[in-house]
Order: structure tokens, then sequence, then C-alpha cells
């Protein structure tokens, strides 16, 4: 077994018959990380460059 960081990631999901996703952020968590924190702040980051991708 090798130990290895969490990860936090918010994937978008294709609609349709697909299996394809596309992260959008990731982050590592920290030993002590605020998990709801971190989520949060990746929500915020994805929501707002939203309208910037045009999407």
């Amino acid at each position: 077994m090798i130990p290895v960081w969490p990860y936090s990631a918010v994937a978008a999901l294709e609609t349709g018959r697909t299996s394809w996703a596309a992260i959008l952020d990731a982050g590592r968590l920290e030993p002590g990380a605020d998990v709801p924190a971190l989520t949060a702040g990746q929500l915020g980051y994805v929501v707002e460059g939203l309208p910037a991708a045009g999407q």
C-alpha cells in the first residue's frame, strides 16, 4: 500500500448516453483541512468561471 494525498475534485458530466466527464477543478486536501470550506471555494471558483468560458 502506498499512501497518497486525498484530493477534492469538481467534475462536469456529459449529457446523454456517454461516459465522458470533464474535471473543472481539483485541490489537494492537506491534513486538517477544512473540507467544507475547500468545497465551497471550489464551487465558487467554477461557478464564477462558467460565464467567462461561455457556459
